[in-house]
């Protein structure tokens, strides 16, 4: 395949936005105005007209690792990528609340689920559209979408689609903050590892299990 062809095949694959006009037409006056053969001089024009396109392409595009997933909700949840990292190390609260499943669903409006592999928990805490479930070094927040303050994960490392669950991983240390209504925002902690995902309108947050793996079993077998 020659450049031509190259060329041609390159465009027609390319997906990007509008380029300037008129910063095109100056480049290729300048590429016309170039001593050099006409063949040549018109492979220039094709390529660097090409390569506007591409840069132009590249400056409206977000980093990489910005994936349309980490702007939007998790259910109550919002992804927000950050430039760095938490300084502090993670802390897990335990929950010590002594409430029944069936007290905690009175309470919050909605029955929560239980990862059936951990068996009974050791403390249930609940509050109107949301309840917390723990146990030793493991902790599961269940909420309504709805619910306000919202949740606000800052987090630097990847995000990653989890395509078992209706949901994501965050693989590393990051900051959990609450938004109020009024848009204010309250830094509640920094959070290790955790599986979020959504189910019947209801957002979960698995807390505790630093194994990806595992938190997706724990989290298929939650009812």
């Amino acid at each position: 395949m020659n450049l031509d062809d190259e060329l041609r095949a390159l465009g027609q694959s390319a997906v990007v936005p509008p380029v300037d006009d008129g910063l095109t037409a100056a480049v290729l006056t300048r590429v016309a105005d170039m001593p050099i053969r006409r063949s040549l001089r018109d492979r220039w024009r094709t390529f660097l007209a090409l390569f506007l396109v591409l840069v132009a392409g590249a400056v409206a595009t977000p980093p990489v690792r910005a994936t349309v997933a980490e702007w939007l909700n998790i259910g109550g949840v919002r992804a927000q990528p950050v430039a760095s990292a938490p300084t502090s190390a993670p802390t897990l609260p335990s929950v010590t609340g002594q409430l029944s499943l069936a007290e905690a669903q009175r309470i919050a409006g909605f029955k929560p689920g239980v990862p059936a592999e951990l068996g009974a928990p050791a403390g249930v805490e609940a509050s109107p559209g949301f309840v917390a479930v723990g146990w030793t070094g493991v902790r599961l927040e269940q909420f309504r979408a709805e619910v306000s303050p919202l949740y606000v994960k800052k987090y630097y490392s990847s995000l990653q689609e989890v395509t078992e669950l209706n949901g994501y991983w965050f693989d590393g240390p990051h900051e959990l903050v609450l938004e109020e209504a009024t848009g204010t925002e309250r830094r509640v902690r920094v959070a290790g590892p955790t599986l979020v995902w959504v189910d019947s309108g209801v957002t979960f947050r698995l807390e505790g299990v630093a194994d990806k793996e595992r938190a997706i079993r724990l989290a298929q077998g939650t009812s």
